[in-house]
């Protein structure tokens, strides 16, 4: 009996030492990335139509970027750096014609941390031409480029919601309201990704300057998009988001505020290595 013994003890021992049994899952949480220097590219379109006179002007938003994003360990969480590498957008204004910006309009990086559950603190935000600003908003960038993240193990049909509320440095502020579910593992590209959707609100008050006529813009939207995250290098894949509701401009060229409706769509995709 006591060499029987023995042997269960030394299976004990043998299958701890191994890690026998279920692994635990990781964390659904920010922490270093395996690979702590990658590249995003980032889509950005949008129809604005405002009602004036009896009629509906539409203005056509197209962007497309590439940031360099560098992460390192911070004393509050993960420090984060955003540079524009490369940008191309057009702002198709009725009558007056289009507005093309490029990477020159902005200078600088973007830098903030981000908690483990993804709470962000802004470091620096870069000097960005006023025009461009309404393309390019670095609290905005800030705030809503990575997601929200549960800080523990998730499985599937699991919930958690996230208020971001923050106020822009140029006037305004915003107010968003998400919720996500996990859905899943999916597959892309040979890889397995965790796969969350999210539905939600957001509530936005904005100062612009658009050929030298200040606009100021309120905008009530509803959000739905979905995230892929790659949990074994802990890096966000792809967010994708499509956004629609409605809102008001006023200017000092007009008596009242003008209506208006929002239609916009958003990516964000890890670029290959």
């Amino acid at each position: 009996m006591r060499g029987w013994k023995g042997v269960v003890a030394a299976v004990t021992w043998l299958l701890a030492s191994c890690g026998g049994g279920p692994s635990t899952p990781p964390a659904l949480a920010y922490r270093l990335p395996t690979e702590p220097e990658v590249s995003y590219v980032v889509g950005d379109t949008a129809v604005i139509s405002i009602e004036a006179l009896g009629q509906s002007l539409a203005l056509d938003v197209a962007s497309a970027a590439e940031y360099a994003v560098s992460f390192a360990r911070a004393d509050d969480g993960l420090s984060v750096t955003l540079r524009l590498e490369d940008l191309d957008a057009t702002v198709a204004v009725p009558i007056a014609g289009p507005m093309t910006f490029d990477e020159s309009s902005v200078t600088g990086d973007l830098v903030f941390t981000l908690g483990r559950r993804g709470e962000v603190s802004l470091v620096s935000m870069p000097e960005i031409d006023a025009a461009a600003r309404q393309l390019v908003p670095p609290e905005q960038m800030a705030h809503s480029f990575f997601p929200a993240l549960p800080g523990i193990a998730v499985a599937v049909g699991d919930r958690w919601s996230d208020t971001v509320a923050f106020e822009s440095e140029g006037g305004g502020g915003q107010r968003t309201v998400l919720d996500y579910t996990v859905v899943g593992d999916t597959l892309v590209g040979g890889a397995s990704l965790l796969h969350i959707t999210f539905t939600g609100t957001s509530e936005m008050t904005q100062a612009l300057s658009m050929q030298g006529t200040e606009i100021e813009q309120t905008t009530n939207l509803e959000l739905d998009g979905h995230v892929l995250w790659d949990l074994q290098r802990g890096l966000m894949v792809e967010r994708a988001t499509h956004m629609n509701g409605t809102g008001s401009v006023q200017t000092p060229l007009l008596p009242a505020r003008l209506p208006t409706r929002f239609d916009m769509s958003s990516s964000a995709r890890l670029a290959p290595r």
